[in-house]
């Protein structure tokens, strides 16, 4: 690829002229990275002028990235530095890289499209092909790309009107659950069997929340420090809040990677496992998050298990859940408000986290630690709208939320 430059010489010349006698201007190099664009090129690459005059920075032109949009540009590849509009002109005081600046496009689908109304959408899960979103009234759809969704009615989800929180799929079986202790497992996400919260051991009164798979188990958990395991995802062995380690402090969610389970629910409170059966405490100190945060879901990729909350909270571990380097709301980009900085949500896939949460605000990262933000009207959610969940799979990110709405962006 060929590099072209452009030279202010004239503009040095006005420069130099309007200095004092004696003085020596000092040339400045801006150059430009397009930032992992798939097509295209940056013209001019670099820019050479004085210090102190302006330049003008270069348009688009035919710089593309799939699936997103060009932005200006940014003294940070992750776009949260200074930003320096396309077309418009500053000046330099020392030689400087910027870097294209992308906005990740989504592509939202209402309620009708959904097939959920205006029912909220609690979990997804990707899995033999397909994408299960489930939710509220026993509420489900299956969908082959993320785009286009059947329906499934809470008679055929076994559920019946009862809520549906989370889902889980491995070895050729999704797994959900979800109010009354319930869950239902199916082979295709189209037919279901049900299980009661006898079976389940949550008891007819307890909601499961979250449930993930490894190490040859089923483990799902759920409000009160209950959690069960199963190693087909039908029969379920109990295990309650002082085993648990969360005593009556619900549990929000869990993940798998690395050859452990770590589980995160209220109170700041973490716990991790080797076998989804014994588990090690992580209070709320260790965590990062403090006692009066709750911790909403985890993720696990690339090394990392990274964890969301409340105040925008995050939270990331490279050693399988034993020490956690926490982020704040600012980091994450989600705001610190108690009220309105909850992150819900977060998945990982084809080398990148994707976070979700209040506002319909989004983040992505690709190390879990230094995070990029999405708005409510680039996420398509809206305001005052909530992200509840995010899955991966086939080569694109799908997040699921209240009011029946989804978002689809292709990746890479």
């Amino acid at each position: 690829m060929k590099r072209m430059s452009m030279f202010f010489a004239v503009s040095a010349l006005v420069f130099a002229a309007c200095e004092e006698p004696g003085s020596v201007s000092i040339p400045v190099t801006v150059t430009f990275s397009g930032n992992g664009h798939t097509g295209g090129m940056v013209v001019p690459s670099a820019l050479l002028g004085p210090a102190g005059l302006p330049m003008p920075m270069p348009v688009q032109g035919s710089l593309v990235k799939t699936a997103c949009t060009f932005r200006g540009w940014n003294t940070q590849a992750n776009g949260s530095g200074t930003d320096y509009a396309a077309g418009a002109s500053y000046a330099f005081a020392a030689d400087t890289t910027l870097y294209a600046k992308w906005k990740i496009d989504w592509t939202g689908i209402d309620g009708t499209a959904s097939t959920f109304g205006t029912s909220g959408i609690y979990g997804i899960a990707w899995g033999g092909g397909k994408f299960v979103a489930v939710g509220a009234d026993g509420k489900m759809a299956r969908s082959d790309d993320g785009v286009y969704w059947t329906g499934i009615d809470g008679t055929v989800s076994t559920f019946g009107t009862s809520g549906i929180s989370g889902i889980a799929y491995v070895g050729g079986k999704f797994v959900a659950g979800g109010q009354s202790g319930k869950m239902a497992w199916s082979g295709n996400g189209e037919t279901w069997t049900g299980i009661d919260g006898t079976v389940s051991s949550f008891g007819t009164s307890g909601i499961i929340n979250d449930i993930a798979y490894g190490g040859g188990k089923f483990v799902a958990v759920g409000i009160g420090g209950l959690m069960a395991w199963s190693s087909n995802g039908e029969a379920w062995t109990g295990i309650n809040g002082t085993a648990s380690t969360f005593d009556t402090s619900g549990i929000s969610g869990i993940a798998w990677g690395g050859g452990k389970f770590v589980a995160v629910g209220a109170d700041g409170k973490m716990a991790r496992s080797d076998d989804g059966v014994y588990w090690t405490g992580i209070d709320e100190t260790a965590s990062t998050f403090g006692y009066s945060t709750p911790i909403n879901g985890i993720a696990y990729g690339g090394g990392k298990f990274v964890a969301v909350g409340n105040e925008g909270k995050m939270a990331w571990s490279g050693n399988g859940g034993v020490t956690w380097t926490g982020i704040d709301g600012t980091a994450s980009t989600f705001g610190t408000s108690m009220g309105t900085s909850i992150i819900s949500g977060i998945a990982y896939g084809g080398g990148k986290f994707v976070a979700g949460g209040s506002n319909g605000k989004m983040a992505y990262s690709a190390d879990g630690e230094t995070w990029t933000g999405i708005d409510g009207t680039a996420s398509t959610f809206g305001t005052p709208s909530l992200i509840s969940g995010i899955a991966y799979g086939g080569g694109k990110f799908v997040a699921v939320g209240f009011d029946g709405k989804i978002a689809y962006h292709e990746y890479p």
